[in-house]
């Protein structure tokens, strides 16, 4: 049986890559889907807290700066879909992203 982390925790080295593959891949193809589309959806289905023990970002924020950050322009509506079963890592992105300042076209949802 898998070990169960701590709400926070400090992410391995395959989670970071992960996470620097994931952002490059956002950064390329968002503005070039919404493009030929006028809404994007990400989803992540194992969100976590957002935030890890030693400050990284989590993958949602990850996702979330990928577009926030571009430097081109993001003309479609981007919904962020993050689920999390655990209910104290799904509180923290909810807190966290309260203080992210995003377009109205942004919508998210932590589920």
């Amino acid at each position: 049986m898998a070990r169960r982390l701590d709400t926070l925790w400090i992410p391995d080295a395959h989670t970071l890559a992960k996470h620097a593959i994931l952002r490059r891949y956002l950064q390329a193809w968002l503005p070039i889907m919404s493009r030929w589309n006028r809404r994007g959806v990400v989803i992540d289905g194992f969100a976590g807290p957002g935030r890890y023990a030693s400050g990284e970002d989590g993958l949602p924020f990850v996702a979330l700066k990928a577009a926030l950050e571009h430097s081109h322009p993001i003309a479609a509506e981007l919904v962020f879909l993050f689920i999390e079963a655990d209910d104290e890592r799904k509180a923290n992105p909810d807190r966290e992203m309260a203080k992210l300042r995003l377009p109205s076209s942004y919508r998210v949802i932590v589920h």
